[in-house]
């Protein structure tokens, strides 16, 4: 799998509107998709912390090109405070409490 984590921090008030943006997204049928994991600060309510997963780097670089993704990093864009950071890798484990549940 290969996916990105992005810090971003949102205008007061903007991160509402962020969930809306990622409504969106999800009812999109992305190739190669496999999850968003989205975390709110606790000391910082708007920072976000998100990480996106994909089957592997050609169907997550298909999406970064995409023009709908591109379109929705604009709307992100303006409710952001700062531009965010994005932190691109394989990601090389995973491990869920229902996977060793099974096994």
């Amino acid at each position: 799998m290969f996916g990105t984590v992005a810090r971003m921090k949102f205008k007061p008030g903007a991160y509402e509107k962020m969930e809306d943006v990622m409504k969106g997204f999800e009812e999109q049928q992305v190739k190669g998709f496999q999850f968003t994991v989205v975390y709110r600060s606790k000391s910082d309510p708007d920072e976000v912390w998100m990480i996106v997963g994909f089957d592997d780097e050609a169907s997550y670089r298909a999406n970064a090109e995409d023009p709908q993704t591109d379109q929705m990093a604009q709307q992100y864009q303006e409710l952001l405070a700062a531009p965010p950071e994005w932190h691109d890798g394989e990601i090389v484990t995973m491990t869920r409490a229902e996977d060793r549940a099974s096994t």
